[in-house]
């Protein structure tokens, strides 16, 4: 956001989850505390919409919160419908797509609701990134017998609904994914 990456939360052991977050200058190669979440997360995911981070979810809780670079303030916003803990997150056409073992769901940020979306039977640590207009989920966790999966699906946005796209040549778990732009 902004030209600067940001980083939150934590887990610091005896189940201590750390609220704090940082945002890095690239231009400068210097870290700055800017003000801490309202509560600590441990496995959520970060996304920019708007101008502003979104921290979502994690461990034991489905709260959303926002940060706003110009406040420097943290507000929640509406939880999720469903408890999410290493998922994959991405934005599409202004809004945050979510999705983990425990659902998949859309929130609008214009009306601050979430909605479920048709579920892909998989585990945790699938990644959500955002392809050519399309939202794909690569890799995680295969529900059927716990193991890393090949598989990369596409949502259809329209129709609701999944497809199989294609597998890749290793399997991939808690991996991270991201597209880059020329």
């Amino acid at each position: 956001l902004n030209n600067m990456i940001f980083v939150s939360g934590s887990y610091s052991g005896s189940d201590r989850y750390l609220s704090s977050a940082e945002q890095h200058c690239p231009n400068t190669n210097t870290w700055t505390e800017v003000k801490a979440m309202n509560e600590g997360r441990f496995g959520h995911e970060l996304v920019s919409l708007n101008g502003e981070i979104f921290a979502i979810g994690g461990r034991n809780t489905k709260t959303v919160e926002k940060y706003n670079p110009t406040t420097n303030e943290w507000n929640y916003v509406a939880s999720t419908l469903n408890l999410h803990f290493y998922f994959g997150a991405a934005v599409h056409n202004n809004k945050i797509y979510v999705l983990g073992f425990n659902g998949f769901e859309v929130y609008d940020p214009c009306l601050n609701v979430w909605k479920n979306l048709t579920k892909l039977s998989i585990g945790h640590g699938t990644r959500l990134i955002c392809f050519n207009d399309k939202l794909l989920a690569v890799g995680g966790e295969n529900v059927n017998d716990s193991k890393a999966s090949k598989s990369i699906f596409e949502f259809d946005i329209a129709s609701n609904s999944w497809q199989k796209l294609f597998d890749m040549d290793i399997a991939r778990l808690y991996h991270r994914a991201v597209i880059v732009k020329r």
